[in-house]
């Protein structure tokens, strides 16, 4: 597995972000993991929030929006953001579209056609991108506590394949960063017996989870290899100064990761 770290981090018109050396190499694709830093929104969204359900400023979050397409020469308009459900549906976009719905409540989108950048927005779940090098068709996806549950990763690893036509072995998988497992403390109530070799007890039914490593065995039990995997292990909650936390901040910011054909 590709493991990147904080000193994989890059500059791009004063905006940090990541990107995964596998996808930078191929010619065919865009994407970056941004961070909380570069943008105008003011505390405590500071500073570079997409999410405009937060309680930000309308004119701030497209302020943001505009910055991001400076720095990565794309057109704002062309962000596809979802209403995003902690819940396991899947948004397949396979013809061209004058226009998409205003509410597209989806935790998953994937595509085969260019011209716009599928995105995610975090501040603690897991965003995954799913490439085929082959048939040329891109996944994000949104995997939080519920839709890690929901096992919705595999699930659109699956409509790749149903819909798409895609194998397994030409898959690429991108992880970026999350809140680790020392910071993640759930009760039973929302605990799941399959997570106990990714937790940690804490006693009074109190366990630490960690929903990356979930997700990559889950893709792994599946029949994905350890070196189709890469992943921005940095934990939201820890590096604090560069991403969003709604488990330590409450109200807070969402960072945005996209990918697109080009």
């Amino acid at each position: 597995m590709n493991i990147i770290h904080r000193t994989h981090l890059r500059i791009k018109n004063d905006l940090p972000y990541f990107e995964i050396p596998e996808l930078a190499n191929i010619e065919w694709i865009r994407h970056a993991f941004l961070t909380r830093q570069g943008g105008v929104s003011l505390p405590p969204y500071d500073t570079l929030n997409l999410s405009h359900r937060n309680g930000d400023r309308e004119e701030f979050v497209s302020k943001n929006k505009n910055l991001i397409g400076e720095a990565f020469h794309f057109d704002p308009g062309q962000l596809v953001l979802l209403n995003q459900m902690h819940q396991d549906k899947i948004l397949l976009i396979k013809e061209r579209l004058n226009s998409l719905p205003s509410l597209l409540e989806y935790d998953a989108i994937i595509t085969n056609l260019p011209g716009f950048l599928i995105s995610i927005l975090t501040a603690d779940c897991v965003p995954i991108f799913v490439v085929d090098q082959k048939k040329k068709v891109i996944a994000a996806v949104h995997a939080g506590r519920q839709g890690t549950a929901l096992h919705i990763t595999l699930k659109v690893l699956k409509k790749m394949e149903e819909d798409f036509g895609c194998s397994l072995k030409n898959l690429l998988i991108a992880i970026g960063p999350s809140i680790g497992s020392p910071c993640y403390e759930i009760d039973e109530r929302v605990f799941h017996p399959e997570w106990v070799p990714f937790s940690t007890s804490r006693g009074e039914g109190r366990w630490v989870v960690d929903l990356a490593q979930i997700n990559i065995t889950q893709m792994k039990q599946e029949g994905m290899k350890e070196e189709q995997i890469s992943w921005i292990n940095l934990c939201t909650h820890c590096q604090f100064d560069l991403f969003f936390s709604y488990r330590r901040e409450g109200r807070t910011g969402r960072q945005l990761s996209f990918i697109g054909i080009i």
